[in-house]
């Protein structure tokens, strides 16, 4: 199982080395129904259907300062391939000069000019010069899925933390509602009072209990106002001033899952990519310390004129000289092996790397399902404790009014009720959430984006 595929230049050399790779199982141990997971799920954030967010992943991808350094260190990939290449072709030089010389107080002095081309070509004979270019390209698809693994965090970033704000954003209305139903138990505690059918002490809780929830809802209000802070920073733009449009999770659509293999996951992961990239990179590292070995090759060449006047520069013969160069390393007291051996080692490290990347691959999806697994679970129940809830407040409130029960048996089903409008708003922010969370550790999202370079 490869991640990509990636074809070097040439004749560039590998080191024979064999890279050991994990079993790929064959299914998910916390697979969804029907096996599915979501591996063909392009633009997967329309899924929500909000217009708002699809405008703020635009943004991000345009404007957010983390892919646009990740993009420059591309281009910087890019300028080292190019680099490398251009060994692989003759270094042409042109030159030429002036001089006079002659004696302090004693007439005139000698002039002299010069005009002359030069040339280098180091033969690759074992096929160093390509297999260092091999390293660049793969250094290069490196940095690319390097920056698709920015994009991936970036899109599921601005995803969840749109999110959250949508939350916060529940979460106050909740909080005022409750408030709203805590202030009514209010005065009918001291309508109670008033009339001496209760004692004071019910009065006391129940205001301790209004005082606490409207202490509550500043703090709600500064965490949506940081979540909103922070999702400006991730879209590019300034915290002040960044608006979102007002709404909960009610109105969005909780996105579906589909068919897929295993295989096409760790396929798709751009972490994967980069891992595999490095591991190439550092197998051509090996090939190239190698050839310190070997004896190596320049040819140079040089022609021009000269002449005492600039006029007659060209008038006389060319002057010219060939020359070839053979180097062999004899004994350099084991710099040459010491660098094989670093090669050698840092190609151990790229795959242990690699097959840490695969695992956390694995690990990481596995974990995602059985997450959709457990909240696909909890829902049936909370919607069920949430209807208990409702119904047990209403009774509460309706025997206390008419004296049957003390405020205490109100006050704990207020709180249960409280507790299941709760349990049922995290539920849902939850399992959108969890869909983030899957389609990054899927990989998935950057098919969806143009092509770059």
């Amino acid at each position: 199982m490869a991640a990509f595929v990636l074809v070097a230049s040439g004749c560039a050399l590998r080191s024979g080395l064999e890279m050991p790779e994990p079993a790929v199982p064959e299914q998910w141990e916390n697979q969804l129904a029907d096996s599915r997971a979501a591996v063909d799920t392009p633009a997967w954030w329309q899924g929500f259907g909000s217009d708002e967010l699809n405008q703020l992943v635009a943004r991000a991808l345009s404007d957010n300062t983390d892919l646009q350094a990740a993009a420059a260190r591309v281009l910087q990939a890019e300028g080292r391939l190019q680099q490398a290449g251009a060994t692989l072709f003759p270094s042409l030089s042109l030159g030429g000069g002036a001089s006079t010389s002659g004696t302090v107080g004693g007439g005139n002095g000698a002039d002299s000019f010069r005009l002359n081309a030069n040339a280098s070509y180091e033969l690759d004979l074992w096929g160093r010069l390509r297999t260092n270019r091999a390293i660049a390209e793969a250094n290069l698809e490196a940095s690319r899925f390097d920056r698709d693994s920015v994009r991936l965090t970036v899109l599921s970033g601005v995803a969840g933390t749109w999110l959250q704000s949508r939350y916060l954003d529940d979460r106050l209305t909740l909080a005022r509602e409750s408030l709203t139903l805590s202030e009514q138990v209010l005065e009918l505690v001291e309508a109670k009072v008033r009339y001496g059918a209760v004692s004071p002490q019910d009065l006391a809780q129940q205001r301790t209990l209004v005082a606490n929830q409207r202490a509550a809802l500043p703090a709600l209000r500064q965490q949506a106002r940081e979540t909103r802070y922070a999702l400006a920073v991730l879209v590019g733009d300034t915290p002040q001033g960044f608006a979102l449009d007002d709404g909960g999770l009610a109105g969005l659509t909780l996105p579906g899952v589909q068919p897929g293999l295993p295989v096409r996951v760790l396929a798709q992961r751009p972490d994967v990519g980069a891992a595999l990239a490095g591991v190439m990179a550092a197998d051509y590292g090996v090939a190239v310390a190698r050839t310190a070995w070997w004896p190596s090759l320049t040819l140079t060449g040089s022609t021009g004129y000269a002449s005492a006047a600039l006029g007659d520069l060209f008038d006389g013969d060319a002057v010219y000289s060939l020359a070839a160069s053979l180097s062999q390393l004899l004994f350099d007291g084991g710099a040459t092996r010491g660098q094989n051996t670093v090669a050698r080692a840092a190609w151990l490290e790229q795959v242990a790397g690699y097959q840490s990347v695969l695992l956390t691959a694995l690990s990481e999806v596995e974990q995602s399902l059985g997450n959709i697994n457990a909240l696909d679970e909890q829902d049936v129940h909370r919607r069920e404790a949430l209807r208990q809830a409702t119904r047990s407040f209403q009774i509460a409130e309706a025997r206390y009014r008419e004296g049957e029960i003390e405020l205490t048996s109100v006050l704990d089903a207020q709180t249960s009720l409280i507790s299941a409008r709760q349990n049922a708003l995290e539920l849902r922010y939850n399992e959108m959430l969890a869909r983030v969370t899957l389609y990054r550790v899927l990989g998935q999202g950057l098919a969806a984006l143009p092509e770059t370079s």
